[in-house]
């Protein structure tokens, strides 16, 4: 008798998970996430969050003053101001995707700089292939642009929402084992960054790193303890597109084939799935820009969903965890797998799912 009432949650619960799966893959709205700063008066008496709308720890995280420069002029003043005041400052980005509280400052004493406003391209060499950009710049934007030109940053994060500043600062990266590595900070030229100084220096100082400087490589992924990046300069490459196979395999040679399939494909990645003894292989390749096909990768994880989607899906793992329901928790991770692997993770070519 005690098998039923859990039979009948693993299909309730099973099915519960396949209508919030089905909704998420075919929900294609979305809005960017809300302001991270709120003040409760004009750039005053400030909280700061993530695009998740909390940290791990549930903290609220207080700032006396947000500050929102517009060039690196402005930047430099109030830099200048704060060091001067000896106040603490941490930059907050447009829509501060990091999930650790990086950017909390030292509660109401505390000072952020926002770069939402530093969000200009400034200049394209398209016979150099470089491309120079504010801090606040969106990958999105940075992408656009290059691509406009004939130009491409090679590997990128998933999510395009991240700022140059941002991702620079936390190491953020692609997947590749090729030429310099898939981490966006290999791609850097050149870098301004905005540092407290001596009261000689007026309190503030503007550091231009270049290739020639031994310091580049520690400011490209300074976590933002170095200063407040302002602009950055890339190496970018001339654009192509890519060809990208999933296959699904047994992963009893995992180990041994992971560094080999990494070397053999350009953008390769894996899912390992160890419960289900899968793992996915991401063929993915560089092909020139005339190869036909116009493809997307809309990538279902990092897609909008409904607040009600999550909770019900929160609500469901909570419980399997309070009743120890390990065979529901075996079901839905095979319903999350199969439902990725019939939407093609989210790749479309022409418009069509693959």
């Amino acid at each position: 008798m005690p098998a039923i009432p859990m039979l009948f949650s693993n299909k309730f619960n099973v099915l519960l998970l396949w209508k919030c799966l089905c909704l998420l893959v075919v929900l294609v709205g979305c809005n960017p996430p809300g302001e991270p700063v709120k003040c409760s008066t004009k750039d005053s008496n400030c909280t700061v969050t993530n695009s998740y709308g909390m940290f791990p720890d549930r903290a609220i995280c207080r700032a006396g003053n947000v500050a929102y420069p517009t060039s690196e002029q402005e930047l430099v003043s109030i830099v200048s101001a704060a060091t001067k005041s000896k106040r603490k400052m941490k930059v907050v980005t447009h829509f501060s995707h990091s999930i650790p509280k990086l950017v909390c400052p030292d509660g109401q004493d505390g000072l952020l700089v926002s770069t939402k406003n530093l969000n200009r391209v400034l200049k394209t060499d398209t016979e150099a292939m470089t491309m120079t950009v504010e801090s606040g710049v969106t990958l999105r934007q940075l992408i656009n642009e290059a691509a406009k030109a004939g130009l491409a940053l090679p590997y990128a994060p998933y999510w395009w929402g991240l700022t140059i500043g941002g991702l620079l600062g936390t190491g953020a990266h692609g997947s590749s084992l090729w030429g310099k590595g898939s981490s966006v900070h290999d791609y850097v030229e050149e870098m301004r960054i905005v540092s407290p100084a001596k009261a000689e220096d007026g309190y503030a100082k503007v550091w231009v790193l270049n290739e020639r400087d031994k310091d580049l490589d520690a400011a490209k992924v300074s976590l933002g303890v170095l200063g407040v990046i302002s602009q950055v300069t890339f190496k970018l490459q001339p654009l192509f597109k890519r060809s990208i196979t999933y296959v699904r395999k047994d992963d009893t040679d995992l180990g041994d084939e992971a560094v080999t399939f990494g070397k053999l494909h350009e953008f390769a990645d894996i899912f390992w799935y160890p419960s289900q003894r899968k793992a996915i292989y991401r063929i993915d390749d560089r092909v020139p820009i005339n190869v036909s096909g116009n493809g997307v990768y809309n990538f279902t994880p990092f897609r909008s969903t409904l607040s009600l989607v999550l909770a019900l899906v929160r609500s469901s793992e909570e419980t399997q965890e309070s009743s120890g329901d390990a065979e529901g928790k075996c079901l839905n991770a095979k319903l999350v797998t199969s439902t990725l692997q019939s939407s093609a993770y989210g790749l479309t070519n022409n418009g069509i799912s693959l």
